[in-house]
């Protein structure tokens, strides 16, 4: 009888409608509702002597013993809500009873109604109303989720308390993949980002999922000086990723011209390739990088002969990928470098010539 009334309860107005081999159920479950929420069984009275002892906290539980009432053969444990009022949580037919599905780190406001089946079984009648009974889940533990929120909401103070609770929280990425300091990085939270530093985070791994670095992740977002004090710390600027590419391919890919300026100055490899065989000039060309970054690359000597995987260099990829601009400057450096290869042979001819005049 206790678990047909407790599943009954359970459906709400709109299942019973599109469900009729539940019918009678539903005739139960009215029975219930209609008498008990009326309160009008006139035997009704105070619960007295009433005794409640709430134990075993868990963080989304409780277990709660009661003194009996005479006469009841069933419980409903109900939980106060502020806009909707008294609601059915558990039925029981002795005590204890564990209460499960409770809001964490939460005060629960609780009663107890005693129940007894009317003569003619049409129904039951509420005998008694227990006193409210508060009962308090516990807190858990700062999860990586709960990290993750902080870190996005920018809530220094909150993260330093997390992190002296569960310090091993700067081992475990987040639902997004990325470990806490890699995600204060995405977040661009400086404060946070020296917190996680003090904490011990690693500088080497930023997504164990694909191999990016926090570097990498600097240079994306273009946090310059995040990415100083990550090389400062030993950050590896040749570090590659599960793609094959540096943190200054990922500079590419973002158009940021300061962190590849940056990224050069520091000694990157500018002929560094990724998985496609790729070269920074080849990625900044196919990713869509301003022509001012295909210039700086230009400009500090990158190779326009390369070739990809597939034989194709810059030329042939602006081509392909429709970068028209891109293509009319590779174009121009071409022919000024044909241009002033062969002034550089023909003056080197001419200087030939005049240390050794007895050629002629």
């Amino acid at each position: 009888m206790f678990q047909n009334i407790n599943n009954n309860h359970e459906q709400d107005t709109e299942t019973e409608k599109q469900q009729p081999e539940s019918q009678i159920q539903n005739q139960c479950d009215n029975k219930i509702d209609n008498q008990s929420e009326r309160d009008s069984n006139p035997n009704q009275t105070n619960w007295a002597n009433f005794e409640s002892q709430v134990f075993g906290q868990t963080v989304y539980g409780v277990s709660l013993e009661w003194s009996p009432y005479d006469n009841a053969c069933v419980y409903s444990i109900e939980r106060y809500h502020k806009r909707h009022g008294w609601q059915q949580l558990v039925w029981s037919s002795t005590s204890p009873v564990d209460i499960p599905n409770l809001e964490e780190n939460f005060a629960h406001r609780l009663r107890i109604k005693a129940l007894q089946q009317a003569k003619d079984g049409s129904c039951y009648l509420t005998l008694a109303i227990s006193p409210d009974v508060i009962a308090c889940t516990e807190a858990a533990l700062p999860s990586t989720s709960c990290l993750n929120r902080a870190i996005r909401k920018g809530q220094q103070f909150l993260v330093k308390r997390m992190l002296r609770r569960r310090p091993s929280l700067i081992e475990y990425p987040a639902p997004n993949g990325y470990l806490p300091l890699a995600n204060a990085i995405v977040q661009g939270e400086m404060c946070i980002f020296d917190v996680l530093l003090s904490a011990g985070c690693s500088v080497q791994l930023g997504n164990p999922g694909n191999g990016r670095t926090p570097l990498h992740i600097a240079f994306y977002y273009g946090h310059l000086p995040i990415s100083r004090i990550l090389l400062n710390k030993k950050a590896q600027l040749e570090a590659v990723d599960s793609n094959g590419m540096t943190p200054a391919h990922c500079a590419a890919d973002a158009d940021q011209l300061e962190m590849m300026k940056f990224a050069l100055e520091s000694g990157a490899n500018l002929e560094a390739r990724d998985a496609c065989g790729w070269t920074l000039l080849m990625r900044a060309v196919v990713m869509d990088a301003s022509l001012e970054l295909i210039k700086l690359l230009v400009t500090h000597g990158a190779d326009l002969a390369a070739v990809d995987g597939v034989g194709k260099n810059c030329r042939d990829l602006a081509k392909l990928y429709r970068r028209d601009q891109a293509l009319d400057y590779f174009d121009k450096v071409q022919k000024f470098r044909l241009e002033k290869a062969a002034a550089t042979a023909d003056a080197e001819a001419r200087e030939a010539q005049k240390q050794d005049p007895d050629t002629n």
